[in-house]
């Protein structure tokens, strides 16, 4: 009988954890809405990845090199970039790049050895500059 009691509060308990992740989730999501027409572009929109060239290692994973351009009016000390394969969005690697020094304004840097994750045989892939930090 106890038992029952017990398991019953601990279903109601996890039932209102859930709800409120739920809720918060859903609220964060609203606020991300789209930027206002005229609106200065957000940060990550102005940092790009250029020259991107992936390799496969033996165990799956890819390793790229690339160059990162800092197209703000700021340094920048790390990026985290959001890499795919094959235009399949749905499987993305999110990557979190520290630059060995900060990237200045309007400069680029060369990037080497970053694990962007498991690529398939002979794809192609993307990433993209997600968060300035």
């Amino acid at each position: 009988m106890m038992r029952l009691v017990y398991e019953a509060a601990l279903r109601f308990l996890i039932g209102i954890a859930c709800s409120a992740s739920l809720y918060a989730l859903t609220g964060m999501a609203a606020a991300q809405g789209p930027p206002l027409t005229g609106q200065q572009s957000s940060q990550p929109d102005q940092v790009k990845v250029e020259a991107l060239q992936a390799i496969r290692r033996s165990d799956g994973y890819g390793i790229a090199s690339f160059v990162l351009f800092n197209g703000t009016d700021s340094n920048i000390d790390s990026v985290e970039l959001t890499c795919w394969i094959e235009n399949d969005r749905e499987r993305r690697t999110t990557v979190l790049v520290w630059a060995n020094e900060p990237i200045s304004a309007q400069t680029s840097q060369q990037f080497r050895n970053v694990n962007i994750g498991m690529v398939g045989l002979n794809s192609r892939s993307e990433c993209e500059v997600t968060r300035v930090n």
